[in-house]
């Protein structure tokens, strides 16, 4: 009998070492690799799940008039996962609220004057172009206004062009892919946030309407070993110069962005803790 209750406990062990735990998504932030990295002036934060890794940068875009968070999503399971947009929260804590998110059609229609297209109307109208001072007397913005009207009568697509500024290149890209044996994380995750360079980057002045809708984040499958970047633009969060969200009495804000990804969420805080 004695054997009996012995072989029977022993069988009991066995059977418990061979159960193990399962295993359930990893929402923690300290258990996972985590870590930061600069690219032309912009933090970028990065955070690598079980299956997947996220980058994120986010800074005031356009002006100051919109939040912009720049994206990339990479895929380490050997299955597809999709990434949803609408998903992606950003909490304001000073302002105690949710920050609206807005598609690449919203963010354009905010940011067209209503002067301009007053003027547009009524151009197309064939009304004769309102002068600046509001007296029927042209002044200089009226004048410079004609002059690249005419300069432009030929090729009206360059005309369009012309109210955008441009810069021409010169030289190399300001950062350029380092690749070597020490190669870390960071380091592969920042050559690959660099890529070709032409990539979609984070806007701090306006730009042309098409490169905001082509730069946006949109809803993607992502295939294993695939990836996905783009810019989400939310609205501006409200700022505080009080502590503890501000350490130099300067006006900061404290956004806390959600990226859920499969079965795995991650959690970045801006400005960088």
């Amino acid at each position: 009998m004695r054997r009996l209750l012995i072989a029977l406990l022993l069988c009991s062990c066995a059977i418990a070492q061979d159960q193990k735990p399962v295993e359930g998504p990893d929402l923690s932030r300290g258990a996972r690799p985590r870590g930061s990295f600069y690219l032309n002036g912009i933090g970028h934060q990065y955070l690598e799940g079980k299956n997947y890794t996220v980058v994120a940068a986010a800074v005031p875009v356009l002006n100051g008039k919109f939040f912009g968070v720049k994206l990339h999503v990479f895929n380490r399971s050997k299955t597809s996962v999709n990434v949803l947009p609408d998903s992606i929260t950003a909490e304001d804590s000073v302002g105690a609220k949710q920050l609206a998110l807005y598609s690449s059609a919203e963010v354009n229609d905010k940011l067209a004057s209503p002067s301009t297209m007053a003027r547009l109307a009524g151009m197309a109208a064939g009304g004769p172009p309102s002068m600046g001072n509001g007296s029927g007397v042209p002044n200089m913005s009226d004048l410079v206004h004609e002059l690249m009207k005419e300069a432009g009568a030929e090729s009206p697509a360059g005309y369009m062009e012309s109210s955008y500024p441009t810069l021409s290149p010169r030289g190399p890209t300001r950062a350029t892919p380092h690749s070597s044996p020490a190669c870390d994380l960071g380091c592969d995750l920042r050559n690959r946030e660099i890529g070709d360079g032409t990539g979609p980057q984070l806007p701090k002045r306006p730009v042309k309407p098409e490169v905001i809708d082509q730069s946006e984040f949109l809803a993607n499958t992502v295939p294993p070993d695939g990836d996905v970047v783009g810019i989400l633009y939310f609205a501006m969060p409200k700022m505080t110069d009080r502590a503890p969200i501000s350490h130099t009495g300067r006006k900061s804000y404290l956004v806390t962005l959600t990226v859920p990804v499969g079965d795995e969420k991650f959690q970045f805080v801006f400005p960088p803790e």
